[in-house]
């Protein structure tokens, strides 16, 4: 018979006995690939969601600047003659922080404030210092709170300073100052915190309680 006869009884070796483990190394694969979409899905998915809190707390962090306006342009009485104590410095027993609108109440401001950087928002810093963006978060047992109902976080997360700083140009010769504002804001994610910084003087002839007018120097936003 032929060499090339089979011989009898032998069989051909069948591939089907590599496709078992092919078919499990395809799916390993598969399987691996979809978990890495996964996680890169989810690493975008928060890291869109922390960049969406940070912005949203930069504009709540800017719209607590003209509130903090209103505050320093508050009038001395309210619309029931009730004394304001943050536009009234009272007599020399009284220890309240206030805005001042001289030269010499601004000394008083300073004496009442001793060594204590702000009380209730308000400053009067030597010269004009400067502090990081965690240095100002840790300060905001003497900062002014933002109500609830002001920002749009709630309560707790928003808080404003004022510095009260000896301008040597006024455009109010009687007042020089120009003041300094900073506000911490608080986002919705844990760690999501916004510090800024602007610089602001009153007009020449400011009304109580009106916010237009006066002049923006600068904005910036603290980091450490």
């Amino acid at each position: 018979m032929s060499g090339h006869r089979m011989r009898a009884g032998g069989r051909r070796p069948h591939p089907q006995g590599l496709a078992l483990p092919t078919v499990l190394a395809v799916l390993a694969l598969v399987g691996l690939a979809a978990l890495v979409a996964w996680r890169n899905l989810r690493v975008n998915e928060w890291l869109l969601n922390a960049e969406a809190d940070l912005l949203r707390t930069q504009h709540s962090a800017e719209a607590v600047l003209p509130l903090a306006v209103q505050d320093i342009l508050g009038a001395a009485t309210d619309a029931l003659g009730n004394t304001n104590p943050r536009h009234t410095p009272g007599n020399d027993a009284q220890t309240h922080a206030f805005f001042p609108s001289s030269l010499s109440e601004r000394d008083t401001l300073r004496l009442r404030l001793g060594t204590q950087a702000c009380v209730r928002g308000i400053c009067a810093p030597n010269g004009a210092p400067t502090r990081s963006a965690s240095e100002w978060q840790a300060m905001t047992s003497s900062a002014w709170l933002i109500d609830a109902a002001d920002t749009p976080y709630g309560a707790n997360t928003a808080w404003y300073w004022v510095e009260v700083l000896v301008d040597a140009t006024p455009l109010n010769p009687p007042a020089p100052f120009v003041y300094r504002i900073t506000v911490l804001a608080r986002g919705v994610l844990p760690g999501t915190a916004v510090v800024l910084q602007a610089l602001w003087s009153a007009p020449a002839n400011p009304v109580p309680g009106k916010v237009s007018g006066g002049t923006w120097h600068s904005w910036q936003l603290l980091a450490d």
